[in-house]
């Protein structure tokens, strides 16, 4: 799998150029770099931040409508930073699509944060990969450090907004 673009040349660049292609909580960026995709997910939480990040991710692999919830995974994950929670969450999830062939649909995070640590427990439910079945997109190899950063525009009263991007 690693390597391999499931999207034609045609869809991808329509991805990339298609100017803030909008869903509810994240909306994709266009001209990052030719072999990255890249997105802005925002949250009124931070769980919810997450939530939509792990929902981009996905939508960028694969048509999240075409997956099922046959199978419950649990992945807990500790950080220094927030911004590295993030990246270790997203990373986890490229990490269990290559090693188990597992995509996910749903996810429903929490994140407690602390002083010295930040913690993340996330339950997934998905399926193993189906290339008969799944509308695949493209192989995400990696969370880059390019761009990347978690902030709350707006202070206390704003909501949360990651800029993610992933080298395809």
């Amino acid at each position: 799998m690693a390597g391999h673009t499931f999207l034609s040349a045609r869809f991808r660049h329509g991805l990339l150029a298609t100017k803030g292609r909008r869903h509810s909580d994240y909306r994709f960026l266009s001209n990052i770099a030719l072999a990255d995709i890249a997105f802005v997910a925002r949250g009124d939480s931070l769980p919810s931040l997450f939530e939509s990040a792990a929902r981009a991710l996905t939508d960028v692999m694969v048509d999240r409508r075409t997956v099922v919830g046959r199978v419950t995974r649990r992945i807990e994950i500790k950080s220094p930073t927030v911004d590295r929670l993030l990246y270790d969450f997203l990373t986890e999830l490229i990490v269990v699509k290559d090693v188990d062939s597992l995509l996910f649909k749903d996810f429903k995070v929490s994140v407690a944060t602390g002083s010295r640590e930040q913690r993340l427990a996330c339950e997934m439910r998905g399926e193993e990969i189906d290339r008969d079945r799944h509308a695949l997109r493209n192989d995400v190899k990696a969370v880059t450090m390019h761009m990347f950063g978690v902030k709350k525009p707006g202070g206390k009263a704003g909501r949360w907004e990651a800029t993610v991007v992933l080298d395809i």
